[in-house]
């Protein structure tokens, strides 16, 4: 399987996430609003929403209705069809990371550096449980972060990750807290020079037959200031806790941003970058790199269309698309 660049387009901003929403691709933005992004050629497009009040991280569609959060801590409920916002909620006392919907549209998920994760009734905006077992500092003592949150494919688990490569596995029926995993090489603290730590856990994807749940960051960086680690992911069975995998790319540095199995979980598709950017696929079974071609920006966040032929990616001051090119040989 190959990837090959056909569009990419130059921005003034920094694009963080991702959503389709019925026939509109929309994206939030480092200006804190919400844009409709043209990957077709077709016209007009709807206005951007304005609700924020700072970067926008995190795009869902669930129960008919497209929700958002941001570094101004509120989780926002929108109207498309009337172009409206419906409600807005204090979500989280620190910057908001990401959103996920749960497979059946029913429950939405919230990770914030408040360290912790909410679940929400995709329905009526109401809050579910509240998951508190992460760190709230590092080993050295300073501030962490929870970066993102994955729902299973049966919607009975959520995973969280957060900087210092800690993963918690959770029972969304009850809330309880049902298994810790640990990526630590995915955390780097300079104890030296700098004291402070770069890196953590950015994405999460489970397979979609579930016995395996694929962890995405960096390995072990030498110059805190820089994303100079290389790619890193590593997969856990969720069941056991045990590692099942593990790869870290000669070609690429920097964050593994983004992550989506592809052909039935034959193929896992990551996406990320440093100053640079990239894409990689990578057989789910050798865990090992068939193509890594380099994107023309630091992806922050990607999907395939349905028919699974096309990547459309937003991140640093550019969109791109890819068609996806399927070799019998992969």
């Amino acid at each position: 399987m190959e990837f090959k660049l056909v569009k990419e387009k130059k921005r003034e901003d920094i694009l963080f996430c991702l959503q389709r929403f019925e026939d509109t691709w929309l994206a939030g933005s480092s200006d804190h609003s919400i844009h409709p992004i043209p990957f077709s050629d077709e016209s007009p497009l709807p206005s951007a929403l304005q609700g924020h009040q700072s970067y926008v991280t995190g795009l869902k569609s669930a129960a008919g209705r497209l929700w958002s959060v941001g570094y101004d801590r509120l989780l926002n409920e929108w109207d498309l069809e009337k172009g409206r916002l419906v409600s807005s909620r204090l979500a989280h006392r620190k910057w908001i990371r990401h959103i996920t919907a749960s497979p059946d549209e029913t429950q939405l998920a919230t990770v914030g550096d408040d360290m912790v994760a909410r679940v929400w009734n995709a329905r009526t905006g109401q809050l579910i449980h509240e998951l508190q077992g992460h760190a709230h500092q590092t080993p050295q003592g300073f501030s962490t972060m929870l970066y993102t949150c994955a729902f299973s494919p049966d919607g009975k688990t959520l995973a969280t990750a957060d900087r210092i490569g800690e993963i918690l596995l959770w029972d969304t029926h009850s809330g309880t807290l049902k298994r810790r995993l640990h990526a630590p090489i995915m955390y780097t603290f300079d104890d030296v020079q700098r004291l402070r730590s770069i890196g953590g856990i950015r994405s999460l994807c489970f397979s979609p037959d579930q016995n395996e749940l694929a962890v995405g960051g960096m390995g072990h960086v030498g110059n805190v200031d820089g994303l100079g680690g290389k790619a890193r992911i590593e997969w856990f069975n969720p069941s056991t806790g045990q590692q099942t995998g593990l790869f870290e790319s000669d070609t690429h540095q920097g964050l593994i941003e983004d992550m989506h199995y592809h052909q039935g979980g034959s193929h896992l598709i990551a996406g990320g970058g440093n100053n640079k950017g990239f894409l990689m696929c990578l057989s789910a079974s050798s865990k090992k790199a068939i193509h890594e071609p380099k994107a023309p920006m630091h992806v922050h966040q990607f999907q395939l269309n349905d028919e699974q032929n096309r990547i459309f990616a937003v991140g640093h001051q550019k969109i791109a698309e890819w068609s996806i090119q399927s070799n019998q040989t992969t």
